[in-house]
Parts: C-alpha cells; sequence; structure tokens
C-alpha cells in the first residue's frame, strides 16, 4: 500500500536519515578517538599514520629481540659472578691449606702409581702371611693374613682400633691413593718389623722411604711365613720410622760383649744413664737391658751386609742421641769395632733427629674440595641459562638486529670458558701435599678470578651499548605511536558537543515529523 508524504513530512524524514548518518559517525569517532578510519577519509595523512605505526610495531619487536639477548647477557653475567664467587672461597681453600702447613710426623707412605685404596685387596694376603709393626712405645700390633679377600681398608680398621700409637689412613697422591702409617702423637717413632712377609710388604713398594734405613729392600721382611730371630747374616731387620737421632757403632760380627763392658749416654730426658755388665752377655741381652731402662732410648741391632751388623741406639722422642763414653766392647779406644766412635779419645758421639715426613692431610682435604669447586664451574658453564639458546660461555654467538631496517646488527662474542682452558686452573688440589702446589693452584686461581673479571667486563660493554639502543627504540617507537595515533584522532570534545546538538537537532525532526502527520490524518478525517 504505497504511503503518501506531503512536502514538509518528506523534508522531515530527510533531515532524520542525515542526523541518523551525521550521529553514527560522530558516536564512531566518540569511540574510536579517530577521526580518519581509511584512505577514502583522507588519503595523506591515513597513509602517515599508518606508516609511524607499522614502524612502531617493528621497533617493539626489535626490542623484543633485545630484550631477549640482553636476558642472554645479563643471566651470563650472572653466572660469572657465581664462578668468581667459588673461585674466591678456591683462593681461601689454599690459604688455609696453606696455614694449616704440613706438620712434621713420623710416617711411613707406600703405594705408587695408581695407588692403594681402602678397597684395593692386599697382594700374598694368604697363607698365614703377616703384617708387624711395632710402636717405639713397645705396643705390638700383627696382622696374620687368611684370605685372599681381604683389602687394605680392613687392616686399617684393625690396626686403628688397635691403639698402639700408629695409624694408618689413604690419602690422595693426584693419581689414586697413598697408604699412610703415621705415628699418632705425630713423634713417637715405629718399626715395620722384619716378620711382616715379604708378600705384603712388595705391595707398599719403592715409595716407602726412611730416614734411618733409605729406600725399602724386600730382603729385610720374611720369605714365606717364618718367623726370624737372632742377627747377622742374611736375617731381615725390618724398617724403622722416627725423629729420633742415632748413631751406630761401626761393623762387627760378634753376638756377644766381654765382662766389664759399660755404655754411657744421655736418655731423652737429657740425664745421663749407664748400662755396664760384669759378666760377658749374649748381644740379645744386651740390647734387653738397655730398653728396659725406660730412657725414651730404644737399642737395635741393623744389618750392615754379609754376616756384619751394626749396634744402633735411637731417641725414640724425637730428640737428638748422645753417647758418652763406653768401655770393654764399647771402648772408642780399643781394637774391636763394637764401638760408637771410632776416633780415640773423643768418646762422644751426638746423631741429631732426622727429618721426618710432613702431614699434608688437612691441606689435602682442602684440595679435595678445591677440585670439587671445579666440578660445580664446569657445571655452571655448561648449564648457563640463555634466553636465546645461544650459550656465550661455551662460544656461541649472540646476533642482536638493533633497529626496524633490520641494519647495522652486531655480533656478541663468545667465548669458550673451561676450568682447564682459558681460566688454567690445572694444578690439581690431589697434589697438595707440599706448599709448592698449593701455591700454584692459588697463583691459577688468581689468574682466572682476573680473567673471569674481564669477561665480565667485555660483556658488560655489549650490555650497556645495547640496553642504550633498548631505550632509545622504545622511546622512538613511543613517539612514532603518538604521532600516527594523532594524525588520525578525532577532537573528541567536538564530536561529543556534535552528538548533543544532533541529539537535539534529531528530537525536532522527529516532533516535526510527528506534528505532520497528525495534520495529514485531521485533513483525511475532514474530507472522509
Amino acid at each position: 500500500m504505497p504511503v503518501v508524504f506531503n512536502a514538509a513530512t518528506a523534508a522531515n524524514v530527510n533531515i532524520l536519515r542525515e542526523t541518523n548518518q551525521l550521529f553514527q559517525t560522530s558516536q564512531k569517532r566518540v569511540a574510536t578517538g579517530k577521526n580518519i578510519f581509511s584512505a577514502s577519509d583522507e588519503a595523506t595523512r591515513f597513509t602517515m599514520s599508518q606508516s609511524m605505526l607499522s614502524r612502531s610495531k617493528n621497533l617493539d619487536s626489535v626490542n623484543s629481540n633485545i630484550s631477549t639477548a640482553l636476558k642472554s647477557i645479563e643471566s651470563t653475567d650472572k653466572t660469572l659472578t657465581q664462578i668468581r664467587n667459588l673461585l674466591s672461597q678456591m683462593n681461601d681453600m689454599a690459604t688455609r691449606a696453606l696455614n694449616a702447613g704440613a706438620p712434621t710426623t713420623v710416617s711411613a707412605v707406600g703405594g705408587t702409581g695408581a695407588g692403594i685404596l681402602e678397597t684395593t685387596s692386599v697382594t700374598g694376603g694368604s697363607s698365614n702371611a703377616k703384617l708387624s709393626i711395632t710402636s717405639d712405645n713397645g705396643k705390638n700390633f700383627t696382622y696374620t693374613f687368611n684370605s685372599t679377600n681381604t683389602n687394605w681398608g680392613q687392616v686399617a680398621q684393625a690396626l686403628n682400633a688397635a691403639n698402639i700409637g700408629v695409624t694408618m689412613r689413604f690419602q690422595a697422591n693426584g693419581t689414586g691413593s697413598q697408604l699412610v702409617l703415621e705415628s699418632s702423637d705425630n713423634s713417637t717413632g715405629f718399626t715395620i718389623d722384619s716378620s711382616s712377609s715379604q708378600s705384603v710388604m712388595n705391595q707398599l713398594g719403592t715409595a716407602l722411604q726412611s730416614a734411618y734405613d733409605g729406600t725399602y729392600n724386600a730382603s729385610h721382611f720374611v720369605n714365606g711365613t717364618s718367623t726370624p730371630s737372632g742377627f747377622g747374616g742374611t736375617v731381615p731387620d725390618g724398617m724403622r720410622f722416627g725423629l729420633g737421632g742415632r748413631v751406630t757403632t761401626a761393623t762387627f760380627t760378634a753376638s756377644s760383649v766381654a765382662a766389664g763392658t759399660s755404655l754411657s749416654f744421655l736418655g731423652s730426658d737429657g740425664i745421663a744413664r749407664t748400662w755396664s755388665t760384669a759378666t760377658a752377655k749374649n748381644l740379645d741381652a744386651v740390647i734387653s737391658e738397655i730398653n728396659a731402662m725406660d730412657a725414651g732410648v730404644k737399642a737395635e741391632v741393623i744389618p750392615a751386609g754379609g754376616s756384619n751388623m751394626r749396634l744402633a741406639l735411637r731417641n725414640t722422642s724425637g730428640g737428638s742421641m748422645t753417647v758418652l763414653n763406653g768401655t770393654g766392647a764399647f771402648d772408642s779406644s780399643a781394637a774391636g769395632n763394637m764401638k760408637f766412635n771410632t776416633t780415640i779419645g773423643q768418646p762422644v758421639v751426638v746423631g741429631n733427629p732426622v727429618a721426618g715426613s710432613t702431614n699434608a692431610a688437612t691441606a689435602l682435604l682442602e684440595g679435595k674440595n678445591f677440585e670439587n669447586y671445579k666440578l660445580e664451574i664446569t657445571s655452571l658453564i655448561n648449564n648457563n641459562v640463555t634466553q636465546s639458546g645461544r650459550n656465550l660461555l661455551t662460544g656461541q654467538n649472540v646476533s642482536i638486529i638493533l633497529n626496524e631496517f633490520s641494519a647495522n646488527a652486531i655480533t656478541v662474542s663468545g667465548v669458550s670458558t673451561s676450568v682447564g682452558g682459558n681460566l688454567a686452573l690445572t694444578t690439581l688440589g690431589t697434589n697438595w701435599n707440599t706448599s709448592a702446589n698449593i701455591t700454584s693452584s692459588q697463583t691459577q686461581v688468581k689468574a682466572a678470578m682476573q680473567t673471569v673479571d674481564r669477561l665480565q667486563a667485555q660483556f658488560g660493554t655489549y650490555s650497556s651499548f645495547v640496553k642504550e639502543r633498548f631505550d632509545m627504540n622504545q622511546s622512538f617507537s613511543s613517539e612514532l605511536k603518538s604521532l600516527g595515533d594523532d594524525l588520525v584522532a578525532a577532537d573528541v570534545a567536538e564530536e561529543s558537543a556534535k552528538l548533543t546538538a544532533l541529539q537535539t537537532q534529531q528530537q525536532f525532526a522527529v516532533q516535526a515529523f510527528s506534528a505532520g502527520s497528525q495534520n495529514a490524518q485531521a485533513l483525511l478525517r475532514l474530507l472522509g
């Protein structure tokens, strides 16, 4: 059904239509804050805005990559800081080891090459083979081997439990472990007795050294299971260890001393003592009686090759040994050889204390921790957390694009870092049995700390430069976005005022349209 409008009504409809279109446009501008929505609105400003906004987004993307690279550099710096802290602690370990020193002690160190561990089986440890040790305090420990499965750790437990004044421990030697027999008080001597079996002693090897008896000699120990007795000839005599001075007679073959023999000497307390006999006595008895005087002096016979032997007096408390005079068999003026001083008229003879071993147990413990810290440094290097998947400490490079044009990229060069490489920590803590080795390790640690400082400075320079570019890009991106938005921005206040005006205009148009419609209806009713 056709609707007929008069001219006034048609004008009101057109006004309402135009008002609604303008209302929608202003409402869109107020809601979006934009005045230009496409190139058709205004090509120049729209194109410029899009270009600026695009560059802003590109800069944000570039900065995202820069941020990732910065995180890699920062995490590397933190790793280097951790490494330097470990190196500082390692330096402290070396200082403590040097301060602990290596006090002189009475010890026998055995085992060469890979050495002897607690779990190492005792070679020849069967068929009643023996290891016999006697402390200068008179206490004895004898271990009889009846099983091929015996290890040195079991022997150590038994000896340490026996409490004879001698202990057994195992210390690292750089390539393995060494067995150490040691005086409990670091001063009282001891003897690995001649009744010990060669089959067992041979495993301790040529590492055994004694200030009294020199290097290890297998012939000084039992070959088989029998226990030797008597003196002279090829009878073995064991191996002695101690710090006290020792004096020996000239070589002789006699097995007894003549009647009227005496010997005067200073005990370990500095008091003179005299042993004498009115009758001829067997040398065994002489030795037994001197030792029974409890003077801190031990009498013993040592072989001198073939059937020759010597009588020795040794200070068991670590001091010097002094023989004052002798008569009879010990008379320095006599024609016989059983005398301590072969210079006639000079009966006094002094044996000075000998050089003992050094106990580096404390230093070696610090050295073990030193080696563990090396492993920790290696772990830190290999597991350096990097955001970009590139580990600068393993020689991997990180390339960083600094602008939205993908030009002028810089490369942060990684450095292959390792304990034995550029850090040059080559001296083993397991060799900290001498001050020279400890000092060498400490020198290397200090050099490694300087290397880490240089690396931190190197990566820090990159970090500062890249951070400055990141901040500049961030500022530029913000400015471009503001400019791009401003080019197409609407005046919200103006558009809000337009909305108000359009709402009023719309209301008037609706009222006019309504009034026109009512007039037309009234006219139709009059005509009807």
